[in-house]
């Protein structure tokens, strides 16, 4: 939902699409972006979904998967702190490779098709945030997770084997 949603406002305020009478936008954050082109548009659009959209999900990632194997939110926290500007900039090198394909996406694919295409780019996206999250759950000597994250706190199993 979250991208339905996302770029559904980002059809709103900056249309690729031709629109009959663009700069009578009511929302000034509509007038803003009038004047643009269809491929400025598109390639705003790609810059946002990957610089805030992205920034954004991998948080709920953090949250969700640390939840999901039932960490503690200080556990949780505490591996946001150390892994997720590392794991933001990786995904923005991963982005880097992905821009030109969003970018024909966003300019040529409708709305109503455009969250379809984004999901099948973001299959291969998944993984590699994935892989960034769970890398340092486990430290390297005998599958032992760090800061408390192995599902014990003094002693006591949190998570059930």
């Amino acid at each position: 939902p979250m991208l339905h949603f996302g770029y559904g406002w980002l059809e709103r305020a900056i249309p690729t699409v031709a629109v009959a009478n663009p700069c009578g936008a009511a929302d000034s954050v509509e007038k803003a972006w009038c004047a643009w082109s269809a491929s400025q548009a598109a390639a705003a659009h790609v810059l946002i979904d990957d610089f805030v959209f992205d920034a954004v999900f991998i948080a709920i990632m953090f949250v969700s998967t640390g939840i999901g194997e039932g960490y503690y939110l200080r556990q949780i926290w505490n591996q946001c702190r150390k892994d997720y500007v590392p794991a933001v900039k990786t995904m923005w090198k991963t982005s880097f490779l992905l821009m030109p394909l969003e970018f024909c996406l966003f300019r040529f694919l409708p709305l109503r098709l455009r969250v379809l295409g984004m999901n099948l780019i973001e299959i291969l996206w998944d993984a590699i945030v994935s892989f960034m999250i769970h890398k340092r759950r486990k430290e390297s000597n005998g599958g032992m997770m760090e800061d408390g994250m192995d599902g014990t706190m003094g002693g006591e199993k949190l998570i059930p084997s």
